[in-house]
């Protein structure tokens, strides 16, 4: 499989012409990751053959990385990992990434990711029913808020760390 890390918006995109349109129809495609606050997503986007211009792109939904990627057989797919993703899938992601070419919001999604596992790898849930109203219920609302505020504030602490270790801040 290789990986194109250079396909990042329409101009830069990873081409393939002879792309099927329709049942006899042959055109171009591109290809290319879309980076924004809101993670990555692949971007796919044909041209009309008809007409030669470029059909409306068709945008994917977000995961935290994704780099293209083409498979030894040529297919265009991506890889990545989702928000929320565990360690292990983090971790065995960037061990196939290239560190140095992913863009920095890339690596910044890696910073956050990594360090919001690893607080809550030692945090634990306990579910218990209360009725509404009940002066327990209230207190434990309270504590719940409290914790997942240390959680938030560990987290964003690691994640700090992570970026200035790499030069992101």
């Amino acid at each position: 499989m290789k990986l194109i890390y250079e396909a990042k918006d329409f101009d830069s995109a990873y081409v393939v012409s002879n792309w099927p349109w329709g049942w006899t129809l042959k055109t171009e495609a591109r290809f290319w990751i879309e980076t924004t606050k809101a993670g990555d997503r692949f971007v796919q986007q044909t041209m009309n053959p008809k007409t030669g211009k470029w059909c409306k792109p068709k945008k994917g939904t977000y995961d935290a990385v994704l780099v293209l990627a083409v498979t030894d057989a040529g297919k265009v797919t991506r890889v990545g990992f989702a928000k929320g993703a565990n360690d292990k899938a983090i971790a065995d992601m960037v061990d196939k990434l290239d560190w140095e070419k992913l863009n920095d919001m890339q690596k910044k999604q890696v910073c956050k990711w990594t360090a919001w596992n690893e607080v809550m790898s030692n945090v634990t849930f306990e579910c218990k029913a209360y009725t509404p109203g009940d002066p327990a219920a209230d207190e434990m609302q309270k504590k719940s808020d409290q914790t997942m505020a240390k959680v938030a504030a560990l987290a964003n602490l690691k994640t700090v760390q992570c970026l200035t270790k790499n030069g992101l801040i």
